[in-house]
C-alpha cells in the first residue's frame, strides 16, 4: 500500500470517528452558565413627619402638631412671624385657608384671619395705629399670631386641647373638671392650661403675667363653643 493511499485512509477514519463524536453528544458543547448578579433592594420610602399628624392641640405658648401616640412632631410659637403657621397648616390640613381682614381697636391691633374649617390662625397686624409696636420684640401678650378652635375636627384632625377639652364639650362636663381655673377679671373665660411670663408695661414696669387657653361659652351657656390661645389672664380688670 503506498503512502499516500495510508494517508487517505487515516483522514477518512478520523472524520468518521469527529462525525460519530459530534452525534453521540448531540452538537457543540454549550459553555457553563454564569451566575445571575444580585439584585440591589429597592429604597425604603421616607415620610415627611408632617404627614403622621393627627391632632391640632393649642397650649398656651406653642400650638403642638401631635402623631396618632400623642407625640409632638412640630411646635408652631406664637412669637413667629405668621406665614410659616400658616403655610404649615395648610400643609397638614392639606387646603388652602380662607382670608378675612378685621380692623383693629384701641386693645388689638388689626388681624387676619386664615381659617380651615375648625382651625383659624388670627395674624396679629401691627399696622396703622399700631406700626410702633411693629420692630417691638414679640411677646405672649403681643404675638405673631394667636389661634382658636371653633370645631372638634377639621380635615380627618383632632383639635383638642392638652386636657382633652373640644368644642362642643357641655359647660357642666367643663366645669366640674377640678383644675378648671375662673379668671378673676371676668375679661376671658375660664381656663385650664397656662404659663406664667414677664411682661413689661408700657410704664416701663415688670409684671408677671399669666397667659393660658381658654373657653367660650355657646350663646346659650350649654356647651364650648370655641377654645382660644395664647388669652391674658388678668387679675384686676380688663386691658
Amino acid at each position: 500500500m503506498t503512502r499516500r493511499l495510508v494517508s487517505v485512509m487515516v483522514a477518512v477514519l478520523a472524520m468518521g470517528l469527529l462525525a460519530g463524536c459530534v452525534a453521540e453528544g448531540g452538537g457543540v458543547p454549550t459553555p457553563p452558565a454564569t451566575s445571575a448578579r444580585p439584585t440591589t433592594p429597592a429604597p425604603t420610602p421616607t415620610v415627611d413627619p408632617i404627614d403622621t399628624v393627627t391632632a391640632i392641640v393649642p397650649r398656651p405658648d406653642v400650638v403642638e402638631l401631635r402623631d396618632a401616640a400623642g407625640t409632638v412632631i412640630l411646635e408652631l410659637d406664637y412669637l413667629d412671624a405668621a406665614e410659616p403657621a400658616v403655610a404649615t397648616i395648610e400643609q397638614v390640613i392639606g387646603s388652602a385657608p380662607t382670608v378675612e381682614d378685621h380692623p383693629g381697636n384701641n386693645h388689638y391691633p388689626p388681624t387676619r384671619t386664615y381659617r380651615w374649617g375648625g382651625v383659624e390662625l388670627r395674624e396679629q397686624r401691627y399696622i396703622d395705629r399700631w406700626a410702633d409696636f411693629a420692630d417691638d420684640e414679640r411677646t405672649l401678650y403681643r404675638p405673631g399670631f394667636t389661634v382658636s378652635l371653633t370645631a372638634p375636627d377639621s380635615a380627618g384632625l383632632t383639635l383638642t386641647t392638652e386636657q382633652g377639652v373640644a368644642v362642643g364639650w357641655t359647660w357642666v362636663e367643663l366645669a366640674a373638671m377640678p383644675e378648671l381655673q375662673v379668671n378673676p377679671s371676668g375679661c376671658s373665660g375660664p381656663y385650664l392650661d397656662y404659663v406664667v411670663r414677664e411682661e413689661v408695661w408700657s410704664d416701663g414696669t415688670s409684671h408677671e403675667q399669666r397667659f393660658g387657653v381658654d373657653f367660650v361659652a355657646s350663646d346659650d351657656g350649654s356647651s364650648v363653643a370655641r377654645v382660644r390661645a395664647p388669652m391674658p389672664i388678668h387679675e384686676d380688670g380688663c386691658a
